[in-house]
């Protein structure tokens, strides 16, 4: 990214301390502290960001001249750096990413992955695709469609091991949580809020819409990479029918993945 679109995208980034052993970069200055966030294309672009940024940092900490910083966590639009205060202060860590908020970034885009993904929506498997229509002023059909045909990206990875919050959500789509969250979503269950959507990789709690199933784990202890999504990278979404589902599920099985992601 370079300077003018770092600009563009922040008023001023604003440090904060995140305990004895940590530093947190508010890229939107003062924003997210006084309940104001940028726009969904903003806050895009911030992720992004934060993302390089750490990329950065972590160069610096792997060359020793961070040595020190024990973990670098990317937000939507925060970086926080964890460290070790016998080897590194605060200072040093500000004063690093000070010179790097203040460059330019002419790199070359790293390699990345594109993954499409196919999801099983309404019925049982997207209990709220109906109320999601209704409530966006549009047809069942059309809330699929919408989200087929647009790319999202991996913004940001938790809070359950291989969950992936993926930013970029056609904007007719975009409705907040649920007032009552649910006390159990089945794990693979497909949901819209915000901008985003996430696929919850695990049985647990969620107040997010549902709108369908993908039968792909995204975490799977017997895979030689057991978290499927990374950070950064690109999702659609096709449509399948449950017989489709049934045999892409079954396929799964023992650690196998019957899809495969494209270079980009």
């Amino acid at each position: 990214m370079s300077r003018a679109e770092n600009k563009t995208a922040f008023i001023k980034p604003v440090w904060f301390p995140a305990g004895d052993k940590g530093v947190l970069l508010d890229l939107t200055g003062y924003g997210a502290q006084l309940g104001g966030l940028p726009p969904a294309d903003k806050r895009q672009t911030l992720t992004r960001y934060a993302r390089t940024l750490s990329q950065q940092i972590e160069q610096l900490r792997l060359a020793g001249k961070l040595a020190g910083i024990t973990d670098i966590v990317p937000g939507l639009a925060s970086l926080l750096v964890h460290y070790n205060p016998l080897h590194i202060t605060a200072e040093q860590i500000k004063s690093a990413a000070a010179m790097l908020l203040e460059g330019t970034d002419d790199s070359p885009s790293r390699p990345t992955r594109k993954w499409c993904l196919p999801v099983l929506y309404g019925g049982a498997a997207g209990p709220d695709l109906e109320e999601v229509a209704t409530r966006c002023q549009i047809s069942a059909e059309e809330v699929i469609t919408r989200h087929c045909q647009t790319e999202l990206e991996i913004g940001i990875m938790g809070f359950l091991p291989g969950l992936a919050y993926m930013t970029g959500l056609d904007s007719v789509l975009h409705l907040p949580r649920r007032s009552e969250p649910r006390t159990h979503v089945p794990g693979g269950s497909v949901a819209i809020a915000m901008d985003q959507t996430v696929i919850y990789p695990l049985d647990s709690p969620g107040g997010w819409n549902l709108i369908g199933k993908m039968p792909i784990p995204l975490f799977d202890a017997k895979r030689l990479e057991p978290v499927l999504l990374r950070a950064g990278e690109k999702i659609s979404f096709r449509v399948i029918t449950p017989a489709e589902y049934d045999a892409l599920q079954l396929a799964c099985a023992n650690g196998q993945l019957p899809i495969r992601a494209e270079e980009v």
